[in-house]
């Protein structure tokens, strides 16, 4: 076995302990943590059969081994990615549905002194909501 094969297997169970540690702390929810264990047992079956890749690699006209795992490792990542991305869009859509239920909950606000400039430098604070069933009190006259 050679030096390259020995630190390719010590990384992938280092990965595999962190993924499951940090999974213990509740760092890290259980789906990532699947794809991460995933992840650490591709790179142990890598260790263990690197001429296996060596020849799947030059059947494909790649010339080196690391080469298409490299290759491999960068298409994972780009999914990473990209499923990060659409949980963010998702959270997004929800926070703004959340933001928005939370404002009709609140109730209609009281205008506060200068509510009909268009600047909104003058924005009502949480003093000047109404309590549920309180009536707004008569405009001042001036």
């Amino acid at each position: 076995m050679s030096k390259l094969e020995i630190m390719l297997l010590v990384l992938a169970f280092g990965l595999l302990i962190f993924t499951v540690e940090i999974v213990r702390r509740r760092r890290l929810s259980e789906n990532y943590a699947i794809a991460w264990m995933l992840v650490a047992l591709v790179g142990v079956a890598l260790g263990l059969a690197r001429p296996l890749v060596d020849r799947l690699s030059k059947s494909l006209g790649i010339a080196y081994g690391t080469s298409l795992v490299f290759a491999l490792a960068i298409l994972f990542l780009v999914g990473v990615c990209i499923n990060l991305s659409m949980h963010v869009s998702r959270l997004e859509s929800r926070l703004e549905t959340l933001a928005r239920e939370s404002a009709f909950l609140r109730g209609p606000m009281r205008p506060g002194p200068g509510a009909d400039r268009p600047t909104g430098a003058d924005r009502p604070t949480g003093q000047d909501r109404l309590e549920p069933g309180a009536e707004p009190d008569p405009a001042p006259e001036s």
